[in-house]
């Protein structure tokens, strides 16, 4: 009898030891998986950074207020409306 429970005793360990090993392996998987998921939204945040900063770049350049009246009045020949040719218009949207 004392074999017996011995061997159950045995069989039991080895299965609990089985698994924990397969829950060790499945975490294992789990951890690489988001590890690497990491890894790709950092870039994909790199890269939407460094857009930004582009962007911002084009739109401090681009909104340059002197050079665009400069522009307007020296290259296309406009100038600024007379104080009757201004019309302001509500806008309800």
């Amino acid at each position: 009898m004392k074999k017996a429970s011995a061997l159950a005793f045995r069989v039991i360990c080895l299965g609990f030891s089985a698994l924990l090993l397969v829950m060790t392996l499945f975490t294992h998987i789990r951890l690489v998986r988001t590890q690497s998921r990491i890894g790709e939204l950092e870039e994909a945040i790199t890269r939407a950074e460094n857009e930004q900063i582009q962007l911002q770049i084009k739109t401090a350049s681009a909104l340059d207020l002197s050079e665009l009246e400069r522009r307007a009045v020296q290259e296309l020949g406009m100038r600024r409306p007379e104080p009757g040719q201004i019309v302001e218009i509500e806008y309800l949207g």
